[in-house]
């Protein structure tokens, strides 16, 4: 059965599934899944033209307005779609989250596949996540808020061995983190623009392997879980190859997490490793991240999703064979790990991951967003140096949370 066939099925049972952060791989990949299980699929951003636009498996996108600029319209327009096409389930997969989740029981019917937008803001918190995992009874490493930046100096002694990772209490893709060694002077005020509306946080240097994990969670049972190894990056930022690596540690980790919050909705955590096995959370993004890709369409992702999923047998990724956003590979892939492990070892470690991965975007029954790709990444990027923007930063631009 065809994806439009699955989508007449989905009609004729009444579900209806919203999508929005369309702009994300993930939710795309969420759409296809859901139209192949026979929903009748929606999407929505602030985007006008994001992947998701071009893709068969929805019923129709339909724009937003920027809820960072203007939240009421946002909340105004979003409920008007609901209303408009009856629909029955609203997910959100990018940082729109956070406003959605403060229209929680104001969508009439629809449920909203979320949790309580003060949860939400707690677990974005580099800061607030921190002390929630320390209330958990769970190790962190140590972790200072910076609200000025003499706090900052006063982390400095000349004397010190200490290495601390400075970032935003409020940002992504890691585009703002510093490392920095306590014996050197601090980076340049101008540069941090640290703030006690704009704080920071100072957390400890782990060494080791890092790891990611996505998860479904409802009422704190775990109903789907996967993880990858962090092998390639745009950047410092986004992984873009994934791979599911079973590790039982992070699994139990996520587990007691989620039953301590009592989290509900999609809920995603970046972990260090250390050779003596040890774990460190390093911080949760509460939406969907790329360990969606690893999830297929046998592994029913909509029986977490509406909550019918049994929490004695949390679902997790049946195929091993590793996933990857190909046009971040191409791009970041080969210089990164030349950089890392040297030209023929790097080299070939790509060339190894390219030829072994699937791409997330390319389907032979949804060519749209494969083709369309080049052109919406090129729209971006004039639209970012139009507004002066780097073209990571200017992606999330508009649906950016910041407390």
């Amino acid at each position: 059965m065809n994806i439009k066939a699955n989508q007449e099925q989905g009609a004729r049972t009444g579900r209806r599934i919203l999508i929005t952060g369309g702009r994300a791989p993930a939710a795309l990949d969420l759409a296809r899944q859901l139209a192949e299980q026979g929903y009748e699929v929606y999407a929505a951003d602030s985007m006008a033209s994001p992947l998701i636009r071009f893709s068969n498996c929805i019923k129709r996108y339909e724009v937003l307005p920027a809820p960072r600029v203007d939240e009421t319209a946002f909340g105004k327009a979003l409920a008007a779609i609901v209303n408009q096409y009856s629909i029955d389930l609203l997910i959100p997969t990018c940082e729109e989250i956070y406003y959605i989740a403060k229209l929680r029981g104001k969508l009439g019917n629809c449920v909203v596949f979320t949790d309580e937008a003060e949860k939400l803001a707690a677990l974005h918190s580099k800061w607030a996540f921190i002390e929630t995992v320390r209330e958990a009874g769970l190790a962190a490493p140590e972790t200072k808020q910076l609200r000025s930046y003499a706090e900052l100096k006063q982390l400095h002694d000349p004397a010190s061995k200490q290495i601390w990772v400075l970032k935003p209490v409020y940002s992504r893709f890691a585009t703002q983190v510093h490392i920095w060694r306590a014996s050197e002077s601090p980076p340049p005020a101008a540069e941090l623009q640290l703030s006690a509306a704009c704080p920071w946080v100072a957390q400890a240097f782990v060494a080791g392997r890092e790891y990611c994990t996505y998860s479904i969670a409802k009422e704190g049972k775990l109903l789907a879980y996967s993880d990858y190894a962090v092998d390639f990056t745009a950047g410092r930022g986004a992984s873009t190859f994934f791979k599911l690596c079973h590790q039982p540690q992070l699994r139990q980790w996520v587990e007691t997490f989620a039953a301590h919050t009592r989290f509900t909705g999609q809920i995603a955590f970046d972990f260090m490793i250390e050779e003596s096995g040890a774990v460190w959370p390093l911080e949760c993004n509460p939406r969907a991240t790329s360990g969606l890709h690893l999830f297929g369409k046998r592994d029913r992702l909509d029986r977490a999703l509406w909550g019918t999923g049994q929490p004695s047998s949390t679902i997790v990724p049946q195929q091993t064979r590793g996933k990857m956003i190909a046009a971040a590979m191409l791009a970041y892939g080969l210089s990164q790990q030349r950089r890392q492990r040297g030209l023929w070892r790097g080299s070939w470690h790509w060339l190894a991951s390219m030829a072994s991965g699937r791409d997330v975007i390319f389907s032979w029954k949804d060519p749209g967003p494969f083709l369309m790709q080049g052109y919406v990444w090129l729209d971006l990027w004039r639209r970012a140096r139009k507004a002066e923007q780097p073209l990571i930063a200017f992606t999330t631009s508009d649906i950016e949370w910041n407390g």
